[in-house]
């Protein structure tokens, strides 16, 4: 409550989010008070395929709750490995991100005085996207105000999937400004499109 207003401020609250009934426990993760580095899912599958998401940057999902980005690309992963060729025999999903920054809304990082590249982050994108089988890039157009950092950001991890000798893609359709769209609004039915 501000002093002297006289009213009361009200509480963002979002729903809480767990993860599906599909994902095997523990979801494993690297992260800090304020970074998440990476976040792997297994699937009750039993399929070997590792597939590498890579978003903005993370919400609030974490080893025992998830958030309805991790939670929706979940779903469309293991739905669509009962019938897309690429996610065939997909048994887990490693979720990345162009910036390891925990905030729910991307808008707010311009913000906070830290800087977006993260060299650690850098790292485990390269990391996982040797071992990945599939790699979806799902990012998005970059916050406001953070334009030229977010297209040198992503420029840098296009280079490192460029060296992974890997097959990029991206979910439906890439926007305006040639980002692919984010995880957190595709369809079920929307079509994976190779990005390289």
């Amino acid at each position: 409550m501000a002093k002297g207003s006289g009213k009361e401020k009200k509480q963002e609250r979002k729903p809480v989010y767990l993860h599906p009934e599909f994902v095997l426990r523990p979801v494993a993760l690297k992260r800090t008070e304020t970074r998440r580095y990476w976040l792997r899912m297994r699937f009750d599958t039993g399929g070997e395929k590792t597939v590498v998401v890579i978003l903005k940057n993370p919400s609030r999902a974490t080893g025992e709750v998830s958030d309805k980005t991790v939670f929706n690309v979940a779903n469309y992963i293991y739905k669509n490995s009962r019938t897309n060729p690429v996610l065939k025999g997909a048994g887990s999903v490693v979720i990345l991100n162009l910036i390891p920054a925990y905030e729910t809304y991307s808008e707010r990082l311009k913000e906070r005085n830290e800087a977006l590249a993260d060299n650690e982050n850098l790292r485990y994108i390269k990391k996982f996207a040797k071992e990945a089988a599939v790699i979806i890039a799902a990012w998005g157009d970059p916050p406001k105000g953070l334009e030229k950092e977010y297209t040198a950001l992503r420029d840098d991890v296009m280079e490192i999937l460029n060296g992974s000798s890997r097959e990029i893609f991206y979910v439906d359709k890439l926007s305006k400004k040639g980002n692919p769209k984010h995880g957190q609004i595709w369809g079920y039915a929307d079509k994976m499109k190779r990005m390289i």
